[in-house]
């Protein structure tokens, strides 16, 4: 039987590994066991969060209003 979100094209089971800064930057470091993708999406459309409002694409990059959340600059 499939897990996951089924109006997902991938889902990806993990178990956490690291919890060394979550109590500092809120980050668990994860590791996948099991992957799953739906074969009947043959070009999926995917969006990327790079950070700080900043989402790409395929083919462009879209910057939307968000507040600043980068660890560097505090």
């Amino acid at each position: 039987m499939r897990t996951g979100i089924a109006e997902c094209y991938a889902n990806l089971e993990c178990k956490v590994v690291d919890r060394k800064l979550v109590a500092k930057y809120n980050f668990f470091i994860l590791e996948v066991v099991k992957a799953w993708i739906d074969p009947r999406w043959k070009r999926p459309w995917t969006i990327h969060h790079q950070g700080e409002g900043v989402f790409a694409v395929p083919g462009r990059t879209i910057k939307l209003p968000s507040p600043k959340t980068s660890f560097l600059t505090k």
